[in-house]
C-alpha cells in the first residue's frame, strides 16, 4: 500500500511539472522592460504582461510586470482620469511557456468619448475636492470615482489625494490591486457610482 501511495505522488508531482506554464516574473517601476526569472504557474494557464501608464500632472511613467495571470482579463482593465491625473493599466496574455517576453506595449487610447459625465477635481493633500469640473467618460459602462488616500508614484513620491472623475467598471472591481507602479498606502474611500 505505501509503494502505491508513493508511486501516485511522484506521477502527480511529475504530473503538475509538465502540465504548469512556465512564465517570466519580474516588476520593474518607472521603465519600460524588465527581465526576471523562470517560474512554474499551476494554479495559472496563462502568462501575462502588465502595461501601467500613469501621468500625476506634468510626470509620466511606465511601469511593468510579468507573472502568471491570476485571472485578469486580458484587455485594459484600469483606466482613471482625474483632471490632471491619468492611470490606466493593460494586460497582454499569452498561453505558451516562457511567452511573456515583451517589452512594455500599451494599446492606443480611444479618442473618442461616448461616456457619461462625472464631476472631476485632484488636490494634493486635502481631504476634499475643490471645484465644479466636470468631464465626459470615455465609455458609455465607465463610473464616476470618488478618491481620498495616500499613494506612492513609480517615481517613488507618496502623495496623499483627493480625486473624482471617470473610472473603468473593472477598476471599481479589481480597485489598486489592478495597478503595476502604482502603490496603495492608505485608502481613507474609494467609491464608484454611475455617472450623469
Amino acid at each position: 500500500m505505501k509503494s502505491i501511495l508513493i508511486s501516485l505522488s511522484i506521477i502527480c508531482a511529475v504530473t503538475w511539472t509538465v502540465d504548469a506554464i512556465k512564465c517570466y516574473r519580474c516588476l520593474k517601476t518607472n521603465s519600460d522592460t524588465c527581465v526576471g526569472e523562470l517560474v512554474h504557474c499551476p494554479n495559472a494557464t496563462q502568462c501575462m504582461v502588465m502595461s501601467e501608464l500613469s501621468q500625476f500632472r506634468n510626470e509620466t511613467y511606465h511601469s511593468i510586470k510579468k507573472d502568471c495571470n491570476p485571472g485578469f482579463p486580458c484587455k485594459d482593465i484600469y483606466y482613471s482620469n482625474f483632471d490632471t491625473v491619468f492611470l490606466r493599466t493593460n494586460v497582454h496574455c499569452c498561453s505558451e511557456d516562457n511567452c511573456n517576453t515583451d517589452s512594455y506595449k500599451m494599446p492606443p487610447d480611444s479618442i473618442e468619448r461616448k461616456g457619461k459625465i462625472c464631476p472631476s477635481c485632484f488636490e494634493d493633500g486635502l481631504t476634499e475636492c475643490i471645484g465644479n469640473n466636470t468631464e465626459r467618460c470615455t465609455h458609455p459602462d465607465d463610473p464616476c470615482a470618488d478618491f481620498i488616500g495616500k499613494i506612492r508614484d513609480p517615481g517613488n513620491n507618496i502623495r496623499h489625494y483627493t480625486y473624482r472623475g471617470c473610472i473603468s467598471p473593472l477598476a471599481c472591481k479589481y480597485k489598486m490591486k489592478a495597478l503595476v507602479g502604482v502603490k496603495e498606502i492608505e485608502t481613507i474611500r474609494l467609491t464608484c457610482y454611475p455617472g450623469k
